[in-house]
């Protein structure tokens, strides 16, 4: 480690990683903060057990709250789907059709463009001497989830004609529809709270996203009984989608008063519509962004159509096992997500060894809750149905496609970690090069051979296409992380995207100053903006 190459491998890292206090955080080389830090030395000579070590500490600290967060919010689908399925066999399938097309329509775009803050308000927070350039992107994230949801929410006054004209049952068609219109009332306050998540965790804040979903679950919990099952209040089926749309809007509430009344509203500066202006840039990762989660999130959807093509069993145990996969994918997204904001930081300040070693200890650590969460979903599966319904037919049929989900569980876990790491090195682009041929050209295509085809697998015919490209796309970009990213010139492109997507000769004189070694890229990067 005390080799002349070591030595220069290391020489960017010269700059504390989320000191004492993260909100005073500069690129200065840790001499004339006032906070302790990581003494220069000790940074250059810190051994890989020891880097490893504090990695594996600071994501299993950050992770646990997180994924408890994580499980919250997902549970409130999972709570919904249960209050409304116990109504008959077509209230779980028209829930869970509703749920599936809020998912894609709104979700799926909304929550992909505001996972592009994590390329860009984690290293910011580092990178820049001005904190309230992390509110400045934040800002930018909230009008791109607006604007968004406009032409997609007119969609949902006309969803259940339209599913008549795809050949879904009347009664489904109609329950769906007055689902999404109800839902519909909470879906911006949700893609807020989404955008304001990841504002907090670029500074650090892990826990607050926990503290505010752990409030709002028993909530949740409360209203979706009394709305759906109160012999004095109760509106049935209505009553699970308001209870969704009421819950969404006391996240937002949650988020924005701890947001207010926490260091975290230093970062924020004053709301302002100068944000808008160059909204390119934001695009720029934002759409690969939404893209990327958007050929994954749609192949699953479009397996559970192809699914409703074999009834409503089919489709309700179909249901019962995506909402499984929802709850069990939490955790390694959770760990994704934290690597996301360390490695955006460490990138942020140049340090790309521990940014490096963040991302592999955080792929082992999805690994491992991988399989831990395989085997337990194996052993239970007979009895896992139960859960969701009390009709025979679903748990049986629940209990035959368990095993196909818990082969593939924990690489569909690890598509979600690995898509935090990729977001950190604004590596959209490339996910979504990945997700598009081992969904679109390879999975569904097999899958509904296997299900539709000559073999007439059905259900069992469609997991199986859909494990190959789940397999797949997790192998793929695991490979591209560990064996393709020069880590060294990730840096550079980093505080280059900082330099163009913000005010640039401010941002070029702050970065300049904190990191002469990159003041030349950096140069040479705006004179072509």
């Amino acid at each position: 480690m005390a080799t002349n190459a070591s030595t220069a491998e290391y020489q960017r890292e010269t700059s504390p990683l989320l000191p004492s206090y993260p909100s005073e955080a500069t690129l200065s080389d840790g001499t004339n903060n006032g906070h302790e830090c990581v003494p220069l030395h000790d940074e250059l000579t810190i051994s890989r057990l020891a880097l490893i070590k504090q990695e594996a500490s600071w994501l299993l600290g950050s992770s646990i709250p997180l994924s408890m967060s994580y499980f919250c919010q997902t549970s409130f689908n999972f709570i919904s789907m249960l209050t409304a399925g116990r109504l008959g066999v077509n209230e779980l399938a028209a829930a869970s059709l509703g749920v599936m097309l809020a998912n894609v329509i709104v979700c799926m775009p909304g929550t992909g463009l505001a996972s592009a803050l994590e390329s860009f308000c984690s290293a910011a927070y580092t990178a820049s001497s001005d904190k309230t350039r992390v509110g400045f992107h934040a800002q930018r994230g909230l009008a791109a989830v607006t604007f968004q949801l406009v032409p997609t929410v007119i969609l949902f006054y006309f969803i259940d004609n339209i599913l008549l004209l795809l050949g879904q049952t009347p009664d489904v068609s109609e329950l769906c529809g007055r689902f999404l219109r109800i839902w519909v009332i909470g879906s911006w306050p949700l893609l807020a709270f989404e955008c304001l998540k990841r504002f907090v965790q670029a500074q650090g804040i892990m826990q607050a996203s926990t503290w505010v979903t752990a409030a709002v679950a028993p909530l949740h919990i409360f209203n979706s009984y009394m709305l759906v099952w109160s012999p004095r209040i109760g509106l049935g089926f209505a009553g699970a989608p308001l209870a969704m749309a009421i819950s969404n809007w006391m996240l937002f509430i949650g988020i924005s008063g701890y947001i207010a009344f926490s260091r975290a509203r230093h970062a924020w500066g004053s709301l302002s519509f100068d944000c808008i202006n160059g909204m390119s840039e934001y695009y720029r990762l934002a759409i690969p962004s939404a893209a990327m989660m958007a050929l994954s999130w749609a192949a699953f959807e479009t397996i559970t159509i192809g699914a409703a093509v074999f009834g409503s069993v089919a489709l309700a145990a179909q249901a019962c096992i995506f909402s499984t996969m929802a709850l069990t994918y939490q955790t390694p997204a959770a760990i994704g997500s934290a690597a996301a904001a360390r490695i955006g930081n460490a990138l942020g300040e140049g340090k790309q060894r521990r940014a490096r070693y963040t991302s592999y200890v955080a792929i082992s650590m999805g690994y491992i809750v991988g399989m831990a969460i395989s085997l337990l979903l194996f052993i239970y599966r007979e009895s896992w149905g139960y859960i969701f319904s009390d009709d025979a037919d679903v748990i049986a049929m629940c209990a035959e496609l368990m095993p196909y989900f818990a082969a593939i569980q924990t690489y569909d876990g690890m598509n979600g970690l690995v898509a935090g790491i990729m977001r950190a090195l604004g590596r959209q682009s490339m996910g979504a090069a990945f997700a598009f041929p081992s969904f679109w050209i390879i999975a569904l295509p097999i899958a509904f051979y296997l299900g539709m085809g000559p073999p007439a697998l059905k259900s069992v015919g469609l997991f199986i296409g859909l494990a190959c490209g789940v397999i797949l796309y997790s192998l793929a970009q695991q490979f591209f992380i560990v064996f393709c990213v020069d880590w060294r010139h990730e840096v550079k492109v980093c505080l280059n995207r900082l330099v163009v997507s913000t005010r640039p000769k401010q941002m070029t004189t702050c970065i300049s100053t904190a990191h002469p070694s990159s003041s030349s890229s950096l140069e040479s990067y705006s004179s072509v903006v």
